[in-house]
């Protein structure tokens, strides 16, 4: 067979890895101009100083073009063959926005539907997704030992993501879920020990009123508590898929069923909540074990 490339001596362009020359190379929209010069300033740092370290935060004001130099960072980590990349916002919209802002200067990109793409898998496109895909028991992305790697992850907007990943370890249901039933009955004695004013407030199924489970009961009942959520994660696993009612459990289950330990839990009239006391971000494989984790955000909540 003729190999008509070495005829005509074509030869591969070599792909660019410095994002500044990576944007002057892009397929871009005629609307976009060059690089702000804070753009260009933070990438410059970037890929001079910081690309080999693991956790960055990236702090810039609202419309300086974070979103740009994400995608331009992850563009040059999928050009230098390092592993798939992934860029997570808080919520659907802003994934809508990040795919548009992606298409406006020709970056190559996709989104999840049914399973996980393989332009993503491959490492030939950039994932845009949000925090809810990543971050729950169930993940596309997997939980605990078994987990899909990647090289490098952004979280825009991490403040809400972190906001977001808290609340997938939350249990929270009303008065009328089982599971509210079967504590407040095995906690009983301990809350009306906390104080017998707020117990009867509570017990009255409307109230705001709200009491700790206390520590040292919490963990002389663990194991009660285990079967508890167990059966109600089980209930939820064999619904049939078209059972519209909320399922309280089989997201965060998986992510606490060993930590109970490390878990709190509050009554109140009218809900229930446990939440973990420590982050177990190590069920998070896709994040915990990235080699490049680059927190974005207008504000973070500490700046130290």
């Amino acid at each position: 067979m003729v190999d008509f490339k070495k005829k005509l001596g074509v030869k591969s362009i070599p792909k660019k890895i410095n994002p500044i020359e990576i944007y002057d190379q892009l397929d871009r929209r005629s609307e976009t101009g060059p690089l702000r010069p804070v753009q260009i300033e933070i990438l410059q740092e970037w890929w001079s100083n910081r690309k080999e370290d693991q956790d960055l935060i990236l702090k810039l004001h609202t419309g300086q073009g974070k979103t740009l130099i994400g995608l331009l960072i992850l563009q040059s980590r999928l050009n230098e063959n390092k592993g798939s990349c992934l860029y997570v916002c808080p919520n659907k919209y802003l994934v809508e926005q990040t795919a548009l802002e992606a298409e406006k200067f020709g970056i190559g990109y996709v989104t999840i539907d049914d399973s996980l793409p393989d332009d993503f898998l491959n490492s030939e496109k950039i994932l845009i997704t949000h925090v809810q895909k990543v971050f729950n028991g169930k993940s596309k992305f997997g939980v605990g030992g078994k987990f899909h790697k990647v090289n490098t992850i952004i979280l825009d907007d991490s403040h809400a993501c972190i906001d977001s990943i808290n609340d997938s370890l939350k249990i929270k249901v009303n008065n009328k879920n089982e599971i509210y039933k079967k504590l407040f009955q095995l906690f009983e004695d301990d809350l009306r020990e906390q104080g017998e004013g707020s117990f009867l407030e509570i017990k009255d199924s409307e109230s705001d009123t709200l009491l700790p489970v206390p520590y040292w009961s919490w963990q002389d009942k663990k194991y009660e508590v285990a079967k508890a959520l167990e059966s109600a994660n089980k209930e939820e696993v064999d619904r049939d898929k078209n059972d519209k009612r909320k399922k309280s459990v089989m997201f965060t289950w998986p992510l606490i069923k060993d930590n109970l330990e490390n878990c709190q839990c509050f009554i109140s009239g009218k809900e229930l909540e446990i939440s973990t006391i420590l982050t177990p971000i190590s069920k998070f494989g896709t994040f915990s074990k990235a080699e490049h984790r680059i927190l974005m955000s207008a504000t973070t909540q500490n700046d130290s």
